[in-house]
């Protein structure tokens, strides 16, 4: 077997250009700026500029791909916090609106026992049916608490006269 003297001249080459490349560590070769980074690569060939110029940007997208992993989690575990305080205020808000409904009912309840009550009240006094719409104005009014602003701030309707 013969060597070939010109790769084994290649080889050699090859080799003092490895040992000639300054060796930069990962976040080394991610802090310089271009500039710096382009003062180290001056006087190296063409294909280990290209290697570190690629290396350095793989790295630099790792770094990019990575926080950006971390703000997703941080903008989902946020988002889930907002979420989770949304449905506590839907949840108060539904009590809050049973509470006024079982409230209406009941105020509705009362005012049709008074309603009732001003009619029979009226009624037994005078089947005039003049008399008996003003009559019963009168015993709403007084059922309800006197004539200025009714019960609780609000007025009666009118009662409707069935013949």
């Amino acid at each position: 077997m013969s060597v070939d003297p010109l790769s084994s001249k290649a080889l050699k080459i090859k080799r003092e250009l490895s040992e000639n490349t300054p060796h930069l560590s990962d976040e080394a070769l991610m802090g310089l700026s271009v500039r710096e980074l382009n003062r180290h690569l001056r006087g190296l060939s063409a294909e280990e500029v290209t290697r570190l110029k690629q290396r350095r940007r793989t790295l630099k997208n790792r770094g990019y791909a990575a926080s950006c992993r971390v703000k997703r989690v941080c903008q989902k575990e946020e988002l889930q916090k907002q979420k989770s305080e949304l449905e506590r205020e839907v949840d108060k808000l539904a009590r809050e609106n049973a509470a006024m409904r079982l409230e209406l009912d009941a105020l509705r309840g009362k005012c049709e026992a008074l309603q009732g009550f001003a009619r029979s009240v009226v009624g037994a006094q005078d089947p005039d049916p003049e008399t008996l719409s003003s009559g019963l104005q009168k015993g709403q009014q007084e059922a309800v608490g006197g004539t200025s602003g009714g019960w609780l701030g609000w007025e009666l309707p009118p009662p409707t006269l069935h013949s």
